[in-house]
């Protein structure tokens, strides 16, 4: 065969090529770049003034994030990502791509002090993607369910490296448990929660005798992180999910990180926390070089969050070091600081023109659900049409906008409900956990719709709530029940309550909520 003929059938080649994708895209059927392996990175406790990329903030005391950096300057910043406002309601979300409502988990974490909580019993990403062939590794914090049936390994991982519960010490790799006197919360110790599990029924669980006692949480999160992909047969695609304890309390960092790393911040407790974010950094850096040395990171799409806000109230805490900066209010609330995640995500096949760029589109966690899903089923050849369809159901709250998102429309969601809490039980007692005075208040929505955000319900018990850290704007009365409206297009710090003004669209946000609640799964769930 001659050269120019080899030249010619090349050229023909790629217009064929570009006529079938024609083709594909007018039939609505798109078909997805193949980078199989997934990386899932979740901050815990994170807040939005805490990493140099989240805009807005211009906080001269961010801690030094060079990884995280390097990283954002080459993927997509996702500036309105919503997370839910506490551990255990977001890591639902994500692994079942339902609102935390629907998993009977609006609010409320598993805590070490339970002995009768189990996670949702409905299906996990973690076993879906079992479907399609993924080896499936958990590493760091779980925090959805520590009874039988309800473990990593008993959700679809093949392997899990890391604590059950919420928190613990970075050191000893002690669970704390949470004793509430005379109005203070105390942190005991308890056993020891730190675990590596394997799907064939193998299991230890850490003693004071190991070797890795001592040896900071988020070295061995990161180590055993390394490990699974550098031990991970690439012939399989991998979702790797490495949920860091860090920064969340205690406040337990490496002292020469802090002294270090991090000696432009002048406040002792926040620059301590720093060094927990600093450590963590330094853990993404090592995994990320790891997929690079296993010639993996062009196959990879990393995903990094936060599961929420920073905490900004002493109570379950023995430190309030991060920022939500110049959002109000922060975990365990439903305001902006609460539940807006510092976040990004890269992949291999992102557009030049959006590397390093900043994305406005209204994403919620579910979203994510979606995403790895999509991915997942395009390594099976799927279209993006046939899993955006299948999304779309009472079922699963999660949609491809995303995916959408990723090339370049950044139109988002119309709408997130941000919670929902029905009525308590008769004579049923608000739990207390980490809010001794008014416990966890009961019977109110809290939905996003556009630029609007509507609190509805018995605010008046939610508004005394001794979690926030500055009051509530006046309410508003509206067939009986509270209401703080707020544009967040004009006022994106929640301080003007414009419900008296927009009544139509209070009562179009209300019947919103109130078609929520047909679907919720039980009458009250803590």
């Amino acid at each position: 065969m001659s050269c120019l003929q080899t030249i010619l059938r090349f050229i023909i080649a790629c217009h064929l090529c570009s006529f079938i994708i024609s083709l594909e895209q007018r039939s609505g059927k798109v078909f997805l770049h193949r980078p199989s392996n997934i990386l899932l990175l979740m901050a815990d406790d994170l807040g939005w003034a805490d990493v140099a990329f989240s805009p807005y903030h211009n906080e001269p005391d961010v801690p030094e994030t060079p990884n995280l950096d390097k990283l954002a300057h080459d993927s997509l910043v996702l500036d309105n990502l919503y997370s839910q406002a506490s551990c255990t309601p977001t890591r639902g979300s994500v692994m079942t791509g339902k609102y935390a409502y629907r998993l009977g988990k609006q609010f409320s974490s598993f805590i070490m002090t339970s002995t009768d909580e189990r996670g949702p019993s409905i299906k996990f990403l973690s076993e879906e993607l079992l479907e399609y062939d993924y080896k499936v590794h958990g590493v760091g914090k779980w925090h959805l369910g520590h009874q039988e049936g309800s473990l990593p390994t008993q959700k679809g991982f093949d392997s899990f490296y890391g604590i059950y519960y919420g928190m613990g010490s970075y050191f000893d790799h002690k669970g704390v448990r949470h004793t509430h006197k005379d109005g203070t919360w105390l942190h005991n110790l308890g056993n020891h929660d730190f675990h590596y599990d394997h799907k064939n029924g193998s299991t230890s669980t850490f003693t004071e005798t190991d070797d890795d006692i001592g040896i900071h949480s988020t070295e061995l999160f990161t180590k055993a992180a390394v490990k699974r992909i550098k031990e991970h047969d690439t012939g399989m695609p991998l979702f790797l999910y490495v949920a860091y304890t860090a920064p969340h309390s205690p406040l337990e960092p490496d002292e020469s990180i802090a002294a270090k790393r991090n000696e432009h911040i002048n406040d002792l407790e926040r620059r301590r926390y720093a060094a927990l974010v600093t450590q963590m950094d330094n853990g993404i850096g090592e995994i990320l070089e790891a997929l690079e040395e296993q010639n993996m990171r062009n196959d990879t799409i990393v995903i990094f969050l936060s599961d929420n806000g920073a905490a900004l109230v002493k109570s379950c805490w023995d430190y309030v070091g991060g920022s939500n900066k110049p959002y109000r209010d922060g975990k365990f609330t439903y305001f902006e600081g609460g539940i807006k995640s510092p976040a990004l995500i890269w992949t291999p096949w992102l557009n030049a023109d959006l590397r390093g760029t900043h994305s406005k589109a209204l994403l919620h966690v579910v979203d994510i659900y979606a995403l790895i899903k999509l991915l997942a089923e395009n390594n099976q050849g799927a279209t993006v049409s046939g899993l955006f369809q299948r999304n779309q159901t009472e079922s699963v709250d999660g949609g491809n906008y995303l995916y959408k998102t990723l090339h370049g429309d950044h139109s988002g969601r119309e709408t997130i409900l941000h919670n929902l809490v029905l009525p308590r039980n008769p004579g049923e007692k608000a739990p207390k956990y980490c809010s001794p005075t008014t416990g966890q208040p009961d019977n109110y929505g809290v939905i996003r719709h556009h630029h609007h955000k509507l609190f509805y319900g018995d605010l008046e018990e939610w508004c005394k709530s001794d979690l926030l850290t500055e009051p509530c704007p006046e309410l508003v009365f509206v067939n009986g029940s509270a209401a703080m409206l707020f544009d967040l297009e004009s006022d994106p710090y929640e301080r003007v309550n414009v419900a008296a003004d927009r009544l139509d669209v209070v009562w179009k946000l209300v019947s919103m909520i109130k078609e929520y609640a047909k679907t919720a799964p039980t009458q009250w769930v803590v």
